[in-house]
C-alpha cells in the first residue's frame, strides 16, 4: 500500500457547494492543522484550537489578526490524530455559506501555510494512511452521486467495509492454497507429502472451485450493481408526434419536455433521470423525424440511432388513433434486434391501429395501451419495464452489489486466472504453474482493495471527486 512521502503539509478545502446558504464548511487536514486554526479563530472564552480536545465544537470568530479584521461567525470543529476521517489532524470551520465568507477563510488559512486540497484528497489520505481500502474510497464518490435510495444504501454497505470483508476472505483461501502448494514443490521430502502421480490433489481443487465459486457470484450480482449505481437506460422512439415527449412527462411525472400538436417539435434527445421502484433510469426522448430537412435533423436522427442502440430497453410508442404509416413500418425495422416495448399511446381516442400486426411483431405481453396525456395505464407500463430489465429481482440492499466497472473488470480477471488454474490441475501439469495462476488471482483482488495498484490509476480515481471531499 502506498505510503504519503512527501505529503506531510496541511491542505484546505471548502467542503460544502458554493452558493448562498445557512453553513459553509472549510476543512483543514495534516500536521500544521491546529497551528494555522490558532492563526484564525478566536474563541469566545480566548483558549487557543490546538488545546481543544477532540470532538469538540467552539463558538468564536474568524479573524484576519494581521489586518483586525472579523471575517465571520463560526464555530470550530476539531478531530484529532487517529481519530478522524483522514487519521490526521482535522479541523472544519462552520461559518455562513456566503461564497465571500467561505473564501476569505480559504484565502486567510492558505496565507497560514495550508495548500488547497486537490480533487478527493481528503479521501485519498483516508485511503493512503489505512484508514479505508480503496474499495472503501470509491463508496464515498457512490454515495455522493447515488441517483436513488437503493443505490445509497448499497454504497454505505461497501463504505462500511461488507464488499472488502468478502475479498479478503476470498484472499485468504487463494493464499491458503498457494502456501499449501510452495510446500508440496518446495519440500517433497516431508510429511506433508511428495509431489508425484499417486498424490491425491482434489482437495487442491476443491479449494480453488470454492474461492472461484465466490468471485463467480459477485459477478452475478454486478448487472444488478451496475443497473442500480447507472440506471436503466431506456429509450423513447417513434415517428413525429405519436406523443413520445408526452409519456416521457408522464414517466417522470412533471412537464420537462415541450408537448405540441406540431409535429417534429423534438428536434434533438432529451435524457432525464427517473426513479422507479427505487430503480434509477436514464430517460431517453428522441427525435421523430425521419426525412431530415437539415444538418440538424441529419444530426437528430444519427444521435436517435445511436441511443437506440445501445438501449437496455426502448419504448416504441405508436399513435392507436391513427392507422400504421410507412413510417412506422420502417422505425421497425430500424428497433429490429432490440428489448423492445411496443407502446400504443392515445387509447382515450377511437382506436384505427392494427394491433395484430404489432402483437404479432413484437408479442401481446410487449404490448401495451396507454393514454400519455391522461396518464393512464402508466402503472402497468411501469411494472412491465421492471419486468423485462430489472428480470423482477427483489432489490436486496443488505446484500453485496458490485457495481464499480473497475471492480467487474478485476474480478473477470481472478475468475480467469482461477479457471486457468483448474485447467491446469486436471491436465496434470506441474503444480508451479498453478501456483503463478493463484498469485494472478490474488493480485487482481488487491487491485480493487488497493494493495496492489499504480500511482497513474490511483490519480484517475480520485480526480473525479469533488474539491474538499
Amino acid at each position: 500500500m502506498y505510503q504519503l512521502t512527501d505529503r506531510d503539509d496541511t491542505i484546505v478545502a471548502i467542503s460544502t457547494p458554493m452558493g448562498r446558504g445557512g453553513i459553509g464548511i472549510v476543512r483543514l487536514s495534516g500536521r500544521q492543522a491546529l497551528e494555522i486554526a490558532n492563526g484564525l479563530f478566536v474563541a469566545k472564552d480566548g483558549s487557543k484550537p490546538s488545546s481543544f480536545a477532540g470532538y469538540t465544537v467552539h463558538y468564536g470568530d474568524v479573524a484576519d489578526v494581521k489586518k483586525g479584521k472579523i471575517i465571520d461567525e463560526a464555530l470550530l470543529t476539531v478531530m484529532r490524530a487517529p481519530k478522524s476521517y483522514t487519521k490526521e489532524d482535522v479541523v472544519e470551520i462552520s461559518s455562513h455559506g456566503g461564497v465571500t465568507s467561505l473564501r476569505s477563510i480559504l484565502a486567510l488559512a492558505g496565507e497560514l501555510g495550508a495548500r488547497l486540497a486537490e480533487p478527493g484528497e481528503f479521501t485519498k489520505r483516508a485511503f493512503l494512511n489505512g484508514r479505508i481500502d480503496l474499495a472503501q474510497a470509491e463508496a464515498v464518490l457512490d454515495i455522493i452521486q447515488a441517483k436513488t435510495d437503493t443505490f445509497l444504501q448499497v454504497s454505505t454497505h461497501q463504505l462500511k467495509g461488507e464488499l472488502s470483508t468478502e475479498l479478503e476472505g476470498i484472499r485468504e483461501q487463494l493464499m491458503n492454497i498457494y502456501v499449501e502448494i510452495e510446500a508440496i514443490v518446495n519440500f517433497p521430502e516431508d510429511d506433508l507429502g511428495a509431489a508425484d502421480k499417486t498424490r491425491d490433489f482434489k482437495p487442491i481443487g476443491n479449494a480453488i472451485g470454492a474461492a472461484k465459486g465466490r468471485v463467480e457470484r459477485l459477478l452475478r450480482s454486478s448487472e444488478h450493481g451496475r443497473i442500480l449505481k447507472e440506471g436503466i437506460k431506456i429509450v423513447i422512439c417513434g415517428r413525429a408526434n405519436v406523443g413520445k415527449s408526452s409519456l416521457l412527462n408522464a414517466l417522470l411525472k412533471s412537464p420537462r419536455a415541450i408537448v405540441s400538436d406540431i409535429a417534429g417539435t423534438t428536434r434533438d434527445t432529451i435524457e432525464e433521470t427517473a426513479q422507479i421502484k427505487g430503480i434509477p433510469f436514464q430517460l431517453i426522448d428522441t427525435a421523430g423525424i425521419l426525412e431530415p430537412r437539415n444538418l440538424i435533423e441529419e444530426e437528430a436522427i444519427k444521435r436517435s440511432h445511436m441511443y437506440i442502440g445501445g438501449a437496455d430497453l426502448v419504448l416504441f410508442v405508436f399513435d392507436a388513433a391513427e392507422e400504421l404509416s410507412q413510417d412506422d413500418e420502417r422505425l421497425m425495422r430500424v428497433v429490429d434486434g432490440q428489448n423492445v416495448l411496443a407502446v400504443l399511446n392515445k387509447c382515450d381516442l377511437p382506436s384505427k391501429i392494427d394491433g395484430k400486426r404489432v402483437k404479432k411483431k413484437y408479442g401481446a405481453p410487449r404490448v401495451l395501451k396507454i393514454s400519455a396525456l391522461r396518464s393512464s395505464g402508466i402503472d402497468r407500463l411501469e411494472t412491465v419495464i421492471l419486468e423485462h430489465v430489472w428480470h423482477d429481482k427483489r432489490v436486496d440492499t443488505r446484500g453485496i452489489l458490485v457495481s464499480n466497472l473497475r471492480h467487474i473488470n478485476a474480478l473477470k480477471g481472478c475468475q480467469s486466472a482461477l479457471g486457468k488454474a483448474e485447467e491446469i490441475l486436471s491436465g496434470g501439469l506441474s503444480l508451479e504453474f498453478i501456483s503463478e495462476e493463484i498469485k494472478v488471482a490474488v493480485n487482481f483482488l488487491d487491485h480493487i482493495t488497493g494493495r496492489n495498484i499504480d500511482e497513474d490509476l490511483l490519480e484517475n480515481i480520485f480526480e473525479r471527486f469533488c474539491i474538499g471531499k
